[in-house]
């Protein structure tokens, strides 16, 4: 399962799934397409869809199964872009401006990014009332 992506200023992605961090020299959104291949769809056509039923404006979750959905911290068009896999959470922690995020391979992130991050975990919750 995956935890998140999180691509750096030298456009590499570290992929963390399971207990292990890949480092892979793609685009974000040709990591996504491949994902989303066997669902027969892309990346922009999910977003597009996602952002049409829901009336999203900006940082659409990226729906790929009933395991993996990407919460859009910092989108792929930027520099810096994180995504956290919403199934992959345990629990999370609000200290001051901050999330602290448990996994379940028992791994913890730290982050500075408190009101996306609640943003993103509603409409995580609206995509799954919808699809069940």
């Amino acid at each position: 399962m995956y935890n998140y992506i999180k691509r750096t200023p030298d456009y590499l992605l570290y992929i963390s799934k399971e207990n292990e961090i890949c480092i892979q020299d793609i685009p974000i959104q040709k990591f996504f397409n491949n994902l989303l291949k066997i669902e027969l769809t892309d990346l922009y056509s999910r977003e597009k869809t996602t952002k049409k039923v829901f009336k999203f404006k900006s940082k659409v979750p990226i729906y790929i199964d009933k395991s993996t959905m990407f919460m859009c911290l910092k989108s792929y068009r930027l520099e810096k872009s994180l995504y956290i896999n919403y199934f992959s959470i345990t629990s999370y922690t609000y200290i001051n401006d901050f999330v602290l995020i448990n996994f379940q391979n028992k791994h913890t992130m730290k982050l500075n990014k408190k009101n996306a991050f609640q943003n993103q975990m509603k409409k995580c919750l609206l995509i799954l009332s919808y699809i069940n």
